[in-house]
């Protein structure tokens, strides 16, 4: 088979089987279209359908709402309710009946006088109903209205509205007339008097009636309409009577009416043969939405299709023949004329003539390229006899370009090595260097932690004295007080609770002249001794000498009064003593936990960076005692994704190097600001300074101005490298008394 043949043969294919698409497409389109206008076409139906619904309930909502205020606003007899009923229904045969309930002696107060009148009960309630006689539509009929005190559905009527003082619209049912149970709804309306409940007013519509009126006609062929009550029962279908009363819709469909029916918004659901669509209406006032039903037959859809597809297949069978002879025409002359000359030329070259030209075209498509590609393969051909005789060269020269690849790959590995060696070399430095800070660190906790444990052991033993001097001397003071006046024990109570709550401790200049104030004071009120009794009274840290005291110093027993309260005043002062000092080693200790807990992280979070300077801080403060002062500025309260060992192994290198430069005495000032889109990390010391002679190898490995032994050069280089690796730089300026080393980082979301 030739290659036009295969080429029509495809193109009939290609085109028929698009043909077939295309009336496939077209016959969906038209089938969605007039699925859309039918469903138009239903919500229209149906919305005509509630208006005309809506309609009758709003006039009989109306007629009976005349009649509610004309009784609520004036107290007609019962002829004239009575007279109110018949018009309601009488001229309009659209309404079944007219009826009225009202409360036990609510209505005119006289229901004694009424018993056995048609219209009222056995006991005289006024409850008449007036209906159209069912053999006799044009007479009137008056019974009395049943079911009023049911307290079930049959009694709905009158319950609700005589429990939410609203209209009611029912749900469709049964009421029995003249002996025929009779299918139907009833419009209530409450009369209320004076704010009081005392009755109801209301008319019936007979839904057979209203079928005929309204749902008798079928639309769209063997279509139906149908109206459905709140409770979603139908209470008229067009196409099936049987169905009054009945669910609508499946078990499956009935939840989606529900929802629909509260909802307000319309639906559409298949069932058997077509489409039902459901549209929810309000009634007047009532709270609860009614709804149309309106079925569509599939037939409907399925007439308008059968011409569309007939007309795309003969148009598509009428053009295909034409489509293939003017194909075929096209291929003969712009296809297969080409492939002709290119397969002459192919031949030429394939029996070595490479002398041979493509020919000319007047047209650049793929044969052309075609042609092109030809005779860029002649080329390469002819190229490649020549190359094979430049790789016979190219093979003698591979050996020596081998061997020279031998020895670079030799040096490669000594660099390699060298580099490994330079990498441990390094970490050794600064393991070594941290061990030193680590060390002076250890050094100085030490030192600081033995100074309190110090004074915690002389104040242990002044405690152990003051105690023995106060068992001695309570049997005396046991005594003494006994014997004492009454005045006498106050002023002993009051300058021993004084005693107890001065925690003040004087010293120095301020001690000696509170002594000499009260010395003087001694004198003038002619105390003996007054000189040694004033120093007892400083040292209790009294300012001056009141008289609870003074009356105490002219006491002859003084002198053993006086050294039970010096007793009491060590053991509050020993106290204090300890509590500070075990104060400020839980402050070393917390810091030196903090750091190591620190160190011990590897990974990266976001930390504030004055926290990481904190820890650092921290452990210095501790191990520096109070020779150093600590000033600090944090004006930024930034933050850096990084891990936090390494911020801390930056500070620790700055700070141990201030230290060292202040030989553990001056002033230590950090300061943390933002500037533009930087934060900026300052920390000056009162040091000696960076000596001249190292200052243009700051920050370089190996380079350190520290005697020898004490440094390795590596601490600010390794500073360097951690504020480079989170994108950070640094600078530093300094002069005897004052060297700032300051790093800025950049700002991160």
């Amino acid at each position: 088979m030739s290659l036009r043949t295969r080429f029509s043969l495809y193109c009939a294919i290609v085109l028929f089987a698009f043909s077939v698409l295309l009336t496939l497409l077209v016959a969906a389109a038209a089938f969605y279209d007039s699925k859309v206008s039918s469903k138009e076409a239903a919500f229209a139906k149906a919305e005509g359908a509630s208006f005309e619904v809506r309609k009758i309930f709003s006039e009989a909502i109306s007629k009976v709402g005349e009649a509610k205020t004309r009784w609520e606003l004036t107290r007609p007899s019962r002829a004239s309710v009575e007279k109110d009923l018949v018009d309601l229904f009488q001229n309009d045969k659209r309404f079944l009946g007219a009826g009225a309930v009202f409360e036990p002696n609510l209505f005119d107060g006289r229901d004694a006088s009424f018993i056995g009148r048609k219209g009222s009960n056995s006991y005289g309630r006024f409850v008449p109903y007036f209906h159209r006689s069912i053999k006799n539509p044009d007479e009137i009929s008056l019974e009395e209205s049943v079911y009023y005190d049911n307290t079930d559905e049959s009694g709905n009527y009158y319950q609700i509205p005589k429990a939410t003082l609203s209209d009611f619209v029912g749900e469709p049912y049964f009421y029995p007339l003249e002996g025929v149970d009779i299918y139907m709804i009833s419009l209530i309306r409450p009369i209320i008097r004076q704010g009081r409940f005392i009755g109801i007013v209301g008319l019936d519509l007979k839904l057979s009636d209203l079928e005929e009126e309204l749902f008798f006609k079928r639309p769209f062929g063997d279509g139906h309409l149908a109206l459905i009550s709140p409770g979603g029962k139908y209470a008229v279908h067009g196409a099936k009577g049987i169905l009054q009363g009945k669910n609508a819709g499946t078990p499956e469909v009935k939840e989606a009416i529900h929802k629909s029916l509260s909802s307000g918004q319309p639906f559409a659901y298949l069932v058997e043969g077509g489409n039902s669509y459901i549209f929810p209406f309000s009634m007047g006032t009532y709270g609860k939405n009614w709804a149309i039903e309106v079925y569509v037959p599939d037939s409907v859809l399925w007439n308008d299709l059968g011409p569309i597809i007939l007309r795309c297949l003969l148009i598509t069978f009428a053009l295909l023949p034409i489509c293939l002879y003017f194909l075929d025409r096209f291929f003969c002359k712009y296809v297969s004329e080409g492939l002709s000359e290119a397969t002459t030329f192919a031949d030429s070259l394939g029996a070595g003539n490479y002398s041979a030209q493509i020919p000319d075209r007047k047209f650049q498509d793929e044969i052309h390229h075609l042609f092109i590609t030809l005779e860029n393969m002649k080329e390469k051909l002819l190229a490649a006899i020549d190359q094979q005789i430049r790789s016979e060269k190219i093979l003698r020269e591979s050996a020596e370009i081998y061997s020279r690849n031998e020895i670079i790959r030799l040096q490669k590995e000594e660099l390699e090595e060298a580099l490994g060696e330079l990498k441990t070399a390094q970490e050794t430095l600064l393991r070594n260097e941290r061990l030193a800070a680590i060390g002076r660190i250890s050094g100085a906790v030490s030192h600081q932690i033995n100074n309190p444990l110090g004074a915690i052991g002389a104040s242990r033993e002044n405690i152990s004295f003051y105690v023995k001097r106060i068992t001695i001397l309570l049997p005396f003071l046991f005594e003494y007080l006994s014997q004492a006046t009454e005045p006498e024990r106050e002023f002993f109570n009051t300058t021993l609770s004084r005693t107890l709550e001065n925690h003040k401790e004087q010293i120095g200049k301020k001690f000696r002249e509170t002594r000499h104030s009260i010395e003087a004071f001694l004198k003038q009120e002619h105390i003996e001794d007054a000189g040694d009794k004033a120093a007892v009274v400083a040292e209790l840290g009294f300012t001056d000498c009141p008289e609870f005291i003074l009356q105490l110093c002219r006491c002859s027993e003084w002198d053993r009064i006086s050294e039970f309260l010096m007793a009491v005043r060590g053991l509050e002062i020993s106290e204090e003593v300890i509590h500070r000092s075990t104060d400020r080693m839980y402050k070393i200790v917390s810091a030196l936990e903090t750091y190591s807990g620190i160190a011990k992280e590897d990974k990266e979070r976001r930390v504030k960076i004055s926290d990481t300077m904190e820890v650092v801080l921290g452990v210095y403060e501790g191990a520096g005692g109070n020779r150093v002062t600590v000033e600090r500025n944090y004006i930024s309260e930034a933050t850096l994704r990084c891990i936090p060992e390494d911020l801390v192994r930056l500070w620790t290198q700055i700070v141990d190097n201030a230290y060292q430069a202040m030989s553990g005495e001056g002033k230590l000032k950090v300061r943390i600001y933002d500037v533009e889109s930087k934060i900026v990390c300052e920390v000056e010391d009162s040091g000696s300074g960076i000596p001249k002679n190292i200052r243009e190898q700051v920050g370089e490995v190996l380079s350190s101005g520290k005697s020898e032994g004490e440094g390795a050069g590596i601490g600010l280089a390794v500073a360097a490298s951690i504020s480079k690796k989170y994108g950070g730089s640094w600078n530093w300026e300094s002069e005897p008394g004052c060297t700032i080393f300051r790093f800025s980082f950049p700002k991160s979301e």
